[in-house]
């Protein structure tokens, strides 16, 4: 055989053993990645159900913080409605006691500055009419 040929044959020969190892190595590779893949497989697998139950109770909590929320929404609604109610009591008041005392206070103020000026008046004209030396009393005969 003429050692071209040879040559090439032995380079075929060592690409081939290279090719080998590289297919060996990777192999070896794909097994640890596979193992490796497996074990988290296994974890996922086992944390599925605490994942589950997590869900759940996330929905739970979500559905209480409605109805949460929708009672404190009725809450809201019924002190609305009473501060209105407070509101109307207050006018009420107002308008239908505290404005007529007001305005029966004025009047009774009133009265007593016409009472007091009149007696004023009266007990002013009662003093200049009277002598200046009081009287002492006794008989009309003396």
């Amino acid at each position: 055989m003429p050692i071209l040929i040879q040559a090439c044959i032995v380079a075929a020969t060592i690409a081939l053993v290279a090719m080998a190892v590289v297919l060996i190595r990777t192999i070896a590779q794909l097994r640890l990645t596979a193992a490796q893949v497996e074990r988290t497989m296994a974890r996922l697998d086992a944390s599925i159900p605490e994942i589950e139950r997590t869900v759940i109770e996330a929905r739970g909590v979500i559905e209480s913080l409605g109805q949460v929320t929708t009672r404190i929404d009725q809450v809201t609604r019924e002190f609305a409605t009473t501060g209105s109610k407070f509101a109307r009591a207050s006018a009420l008041v107002m308008n239908e006691v505290v404005e007529p005392a007001a305005q029966i206070a004025a009047l009774v103020r009133g009265v007593r500055a016409g009472v007091s000026s009149l007696a004023g008046t009266f007990l002013k004209k009662r003093d200049v009419g009277s002598t200046t030396t009081p009287y002492k009393g006794g008989n009309h005969d003396e």
